[in-house]
């Protein structure tokens, strides 16, 4: 694997085991914890196109009720699903940074779409700087068209009424975009380094 592409894969490993640990913002009982809207994107790979969909909390339907309620969004593909545990990032920066309390955010999936014609190294490195905003990290990205701030998590297809083949396919979540168009020596690095990444979390190593 070439070296810079071996640099990003990790980096971007290590910060999703990070963010998954983050500690989740307080939520009284007596009021509605934090919520995100969904805005579907299509699909250009599959053709699955924006569609209602039932949302678990913390997810909330673009349109749907309390249209007037300020949220943050997040722009993801139509044939995605994401865990509840991967939106935590945005949940504890609209509570740190009320600017960001009606701020947009998108998928990895997503930024990686905006990126269609670029190397696949100078695409990644995009992606790579466009999540740094996860853990306050550098935010100097490389030159180029703005990148939508990027949600640094592990993606799975959606896919609605399937049958268990299908399904089982489907749990086992791709770090970049829910089909397989990646290199399967990437997408193997990138699950090594993240669960090696949360076990020394676990160790209270570095």
């Amino acid at each position: 694997m070439r070296a810079d592409l071996d640099r990003l894969v990790r980096a971007m490993a290590v910060r999703e085991a990070e963010c998954a640990l983050l500690t989740p913002p307080f939520a009284p009982t007596d009021a509605d914890a934090p919520a995100v809207r969904v805005d579907l994107v299509g699909c250009p790979v599959c053709g699955a196109a924006g569609a209602s969909r039932p949302w678990p909390h913390p997810f909330r339907e673009t349109g749907a009720d309390l249209p007037s309620l300020s949220l943050p969004s997040l722009s993801m593909l139509a044939c995605e699903s994401l865990t509840a545990r991967a939106v935590l990032p945005i949940a504890a920066a609209v509570q740190r940074l009320p600017e960001l309390r009606a701020a947009s955010f998108a998928t990895r999936a997503v930024t990686w779409l905006g990126l269609t014609g670029l190397p696949p190294a100078d695409a990644l490195a995009r992606v790579d700087a466009a999540e740094r905003w996860a853990l306050g990290e550098d935010p100097a990205a490389p030159p180029g068209p703005p990148v939508p701030r990027t949600l640094p998590a592990s993606t799975r297809p959606h896919r609605p009424e399937a049958g268990w083949e299908r399904h089982r396919a489907s749990l086992r979540p791709r770090f970049l975009t829910p089909h397989p168009t990646l290199p399967s020596a990437l997408e193997e690095r990138y699950e090594a380094e993240r669960r090696s990444a949360l076990l020394r979390r676990y160790r209270g190593t570095t």
